[in-house]
């Protein structure tokens, strides 16, 4: 399976059945602390308020900075940003809120390093509530939390860093290389898929 580039992953005109991220749908992005995880949200967000969509998300642990997302291209005037400052509680209870809501093409959690769990009712429940409102739901965390109520779970992993600089000592940090393994895709049979891709 040939996997679509970054920079077209998340086109809004595109969420449809057969892409990574589908309205009605969820998909989880995990993986450990530096792994890219969080440039892939940054990507969604990009692509979602570039194309004049609408996108809100739920920060858990109030890690989202506005100013680096911003010079990444994230059209901040159509993002909604709920912080909770570390309540998991409140970060569920606002995830579910916002997933009924329509007009949004992407309701996008970042649940941080110690994620809540979900239960598999409310994972079915947040599922539905996206079908309903037609909108794309994003969970990124360093564990998976949706577990089979998502449709697609993909893991990062830090491949390697590219310096610039004089060749014997390079002191400016240029790109990271993120591989994008895929850990679960319902209707098809398990395999190990990769993708990698470069970050700034």
């Amino acid at each position: 399976m040939v996997l679509p580039d970054t920079q077209l992953l998340f086109s809004l005109s595109d969420m449809t059945s057969g892409s990574w991220l589908q309205r009605g749908k969820i998909t989880e992005v995990v993986g450990p602390l530096g792994s890219g995880r969080t440039s892939v949200l940054v990507a969604a967000l990009r692509e979602i308020t570039g194309a004049a969509g609408a996108a809100a998300l739920v920060d858990a642990d109030a890690t989202f900075d506005p100013v680096t997302a911003a010079r990444a291209g994230v059209v901040l005037a159509r993002l909604l940003w709920v912080r909770c400052d570390g309540r998991r509680d409140a970060a569920v209870a606002a995830l579910d809120l916002l997933a009924r809501c329509p007009g949004f093409a992407l309701v996008a959690l970042d649940a941080g390093e110690s994620p809540p769990r979900l239960t598999l009712t409310q994972a079915f429940r947040l599922r539905q509530a996206a079908r309903r409102a037609d909108l794309a739901l994003l969970l990124v965390s360093r564990h998976r939390i949706a577990g089979a109520g998502a449709a697609l779970a993909l893991r990062t992993r830090r491949e390697a860093l590219a310096w610039a600089g004089p060749r014997r000592r390079p002191t400016r940090l240029v790109g990271m290389g993120t591989a994008l393994h895929v850990v679960r895709k319902q209707g098809a049979a398990p395999a190990a898929i990769e993708h990698r891709w470069w970050t700034a």
